[in-house]
């Protein structure tokens, strides 16, 4: 059984039925473009997804034992798969393709990664960032990366560090402090909290996915820092106001109507408060907003964390405009509700579904679905199946069945 005729199968019951791929994705609870790569046999939707389609279409179980086929075929020649690898095996593959993809000059010095692994272009500062952070949370010591981290350090600039446009960038700075202090002595807290605070600035305050990557790094190097307070005060202060439930957006302005609350932005803020909660700090107002939103994504009926959300963004006296959120947000979903007590089982094991769909075995590394291999996607996986790990004695986090 091949990920095509998955596919195939799929499209010839939702024509069948005399449905739209946009029918079927709001009936499953997914994104059109997750429902697209499924026929398109891009990759395979999950099990209980799969279980859905079926119950929908009254498959009696055909795609789930489909999609299981699928996902396991025999190799050539018949030869049963060997077993799955440890997470151990799959943190040593995840390290040794990184440091295949780590560019080097004409002189053999590795200089960083380049944003998207697939493609040949030149290397970039938040991606080198991405590679050092990545490389840390799997903890072997694959290449030295000295020559990387001053080569990083010195692309500083009075607002941090910026990207491809010029400007403040805190992702960008954030992503390079939290890297620099993983794995080098190179940069104080003191000097990485000073760049970091240079970079925001008041549009920061009005995106919950800066405030986070922003204070997550604040959190871990100054947890008693003035602005890790001003942080943590900007993003509760950013929640909206969903039927009661404070919970996060793709964004805060002023005139926003009706917009809808976000799983990857709010599960990112979940894991940002988090990190501070666990330096000590004794807020009730984060620890109130942390149980908030942790119970508000365990009850989430979206049944595919996936890799896009696609929001409605109503506008004033004008037809609504979807947002696509293209955040790894099954990896923030892991993280979130890996140290929460009471989870149920069935609701991170959906999350981890989603997770392991986009890894790639024969490389190591997770894909977009088309192709890309974002390097940051592979630094979001590992860091969240690193606190599944350290969260569950005995979790249900391995993968699917490994080629060695």
């Amino acid at each position: 059984m091949t990920v095509e005729a998955v596919g195939t199968e799929l499209r010839r019951l939702r024509k069948a039925a005399g449905l739209t791929q946009a029918d079927v994705a709001r009936i499953i609870g997914v994104s059109r473009a997750n429902l697209t790569q499924w026929e398109t046999g891009r990759y395979l939707p999950s099990v209980e997804n799969a279980r859905l389609l079926d119950d929908h279409f009254r498959a009696a179980n055909a795609l789930v034992q489909m999609v299981e086929a699928a996902r396991s075929p025999a190799p050539a020649g018949g030869a049963p798969l060997s077993t799955r690898g440890s997470l151990l095996e799959v943190f040593r593959r995840a390290g040794q393709s990184l440091v295949g993809h780590l560019i080097r000059d004409e002189n053999g010095r590795a200089v960083g990664w380049r944003h998207n692994l697939q493609q040949d272009n030149e290397q970039t500062t938040l991606a080198t960032a991405y590679g050092i952070s990545a490389l840390a949370v799997l903890g072997s010591a694959y290449i030295d990366l000295r020559p990387v981290v001053e080569r990083l350090y010195a692309k500083r600039s009075d607002f941090g560090w910026q990207g491809r446009s010029a400007g403040r960038r805190p992702e960008v700075t954030a992503a390079v402090v939290d890297a620099l202090c993983r794995a080098s002595t190179v940069l104080s807290a003191e000097e990485g909290l000073q760049h970091l605070e240079n970079s925001l600035d008041d549009y920061s305050r009005t995106r919950p996915f800066l405030l986070a990557t922003a204070l997550r790094t604040s959190a871990r190097i100054g947890p008693g820092a003035p602005l890790t307070r001003r942080l943590t005060d900007d993003l509760l202060t950013a929640r909206l106001d969903f039927d009661g439930v404070l919970l996060w957006g793709e964004k805060k302005e002023p005139g926003l109507v009706a917009p809808e609350p976000s799983t990857a932005h709010t599960a990112r803020a979940v894991v940002a408060l988090r990190d501070l909660l666990r330096t000590g700090a004794d807020r009730a107002d984060v620890r109130d907003a942390v149980e908030v939103a942790t119970q508000w994504l365990v009850d989430r009926t979206h049944p595919d964390d996936g890799i896009m959300e696609d929001l409605a963004l109503p506008q004033p006296g004008r037809e609504s405009v979807r947002v696509n959120i293209k955040h790894f947000t099954s990896a923030w979903v892991v993280q979130a509700l890996a140290e929460a007590p009471r989870v149920p089982a069935v609701r991170l094991n959906q999350a981890l579904d989603s997770l392991w769909e986009r890894y790639e075995p024969g490389i190591g590394l997770w894909a977009w679905g088309s192709g890309d291999l974002p390097i940051w996607m592979t630094l979001d996986a590992v860091t969240a199946l690193r606190a599944a790990a350290l969260a569950f004695t005995a979790p249900p986090f391995l993968p699917p069945a490994a080629v060695e």
